[in-house]
């Protein structure tokens, strides 16, 4: 039986969290995984994970702010048109 060679996986500094490194993607596992509701919570439940979802939507806007507004401004743009010369008309 063949050995398999082990590999480390390198990991990288978090620009967000000083002191915290990012270890890659592992292999065989999806990149993210499917979010279900669930329909039973209580009024409370729901309301707390409501503000959790909104405070952790203001700290990405405080984090991304900048890259965020330039990325929906490329988004938002249109295409550039091809102008067309009256010497390109074929009459």
């Amino acid at each position: 039986m063949a050995k398999r060679k082990t590999t480390k996986r390198r990991q990288r500094a978090d620009p967000c969290i000083p002191g915290r490194t990012i270890t890659p993607h592992s292999p065989g596992l999806p990149h993210a995984t499917p979010l279900a509701i669930p329909t039973y919570w209580t009024p409370e439940q729901a309301i707390a994970v409501f503000e959790l979802v909104d405070d952790l939507r203001e700290t990405i806007w405080a984090i991304y702010q900048t890259n965020l507004q330039e990325l929906t401004r490329q988004q938002r743009q249109s295409a550039p048109v091809d102008r067309i010369d009256d010497d390109d008309l074929p009459f």
